[in-house]
């Protein structure tokens, strides 16, 4: 039987069209295992140099004194970034990070002023790096899971920290969001998911960039001597079986010395799409593909 030439071309489009269709919705970025606090190697550990550079000014570590802030021989996740504290008293064993709050308000008070406007004191905080360098892109990611045990009544600050690659130093940290409006901790398991929509803009009001991230802080640990347990990190992807948002609002504001802070004007909001929204998406993108194979089935109807 003779087929058209033209009828050939346009059976090879909508073919090629469907194809791209669905490797389109297949290219995603899953979950990456940030840490499970599995026994540490040797390579786990970095060891930090006797001077480090910020905004052009050369800082020394004191390392070669045994007085490094933090420990010079640094603990390292599975990124290969590293964790620093300061009055968070960090004990690592296998499975498991505890992190005990302590007031260290006279160190910590007004630590880095200019990258926190409009906060209250720090007394106390925690990091992750998703890489050694302090400039890591978060923008392949959708947000970030930590499995956690958080002590009844207990609360902190969540944040992100801005990087300036242009003058290699620190920029204006992102909003601040209290664990307790993502979770109510009560003393067993659980799992804390954050988006990084909640983290959009600064102290400032200003847009956040996602793609120069310096670390992800927990700041005011509160009360004091209270201790947190982690057990899971993880950078959530974007394939549509990654895990989705936990919905909460946001704290209200507090600037008593020794609360978590919240820094003023914080927006009120939820994490992540509105599921109807995600199942538009989904439903339009069936709706292409079946569109695309109902015109093949027609054309080669017409030929038969």
């Amino acid at each position: 039987m003779f087929v058209p030439a033209v009828l050939v071309a346009f059976l090879a489009t909508f073919s090629h069209a469907l194809h791209n269709s669905v490797v389109v919705k297949r290219a995603c970025q899953p979950d990456v295992l940030v840490d499970d606090f599995r026994p540490r190697t040797p390579s786990m550990y970095r060891q930090q140099p006797l001077q480090i550079v910020q905004a052009g000014v050369s800082t020394p570590t004191y390392c070669d004194q045994g007085l490094g802030f933090n420990g010079c021989n640094k603990t390292l996740n599975l990124l290969g970034g590293d964790y620093g504290d300061s009055g968070a008293a960090e004990i690592m064993t296998e499975g498991r990070l505890t992190l005990t709050a302590q007031d260290l308000n006279a160190i910590n008070a007004r630590l880095e002023d200019a990258a926190r406007p409009n906060s209250s004191d720090t007394i106390n905080y925690w990091f992750t790096k998703f890489n050694w360098e302090n400039d890591f892109d978060l923008t392949v990611y959708s947000g970030f899971e930590m499995e956690m045990i958080a002590p009844a009544g207990s609360d902190f600050n969540i944040t992100l920290t801005q990087w300036l690659p242009v003058s290699n130093s620190r920029g204006i940290d992102s909003k601040y969001r209290l664990l307790s409006s993502y979770i109510t901790p009560n003393g067993k398991p659980q799992t804390l998911r954050i988006m990084w929509t909640d983290f959009s803009t600064n102290l400032l009001g200003q847009p956040f960039d996602l793609v120069h991230l310096k670390d992800l802080t927990l700041v005011n640990l509160a009360p004091i001597g209270a201790v947190f347990t982690l057990t899971k990190l993880t950078l959530l992807g974007t394939c549509t079986n990654s895990p989705s948002a936990v919905t909460g609002s946001v704290g209200t504001v507090s600037t008593a010395a020794g609360a978590p802070v919240v820094t003023a004007g914080a927006a009120s909001g939820s994490s992540g799409a509105s599921p109807a929204a995600a199942g538009a998406a989904k439903s339009g993108a069936s709706r292409s593909s079946s569109g695309l194979l109902a015109v093949v089935s027609v054309v080669m109807y017409l030929l038969c």
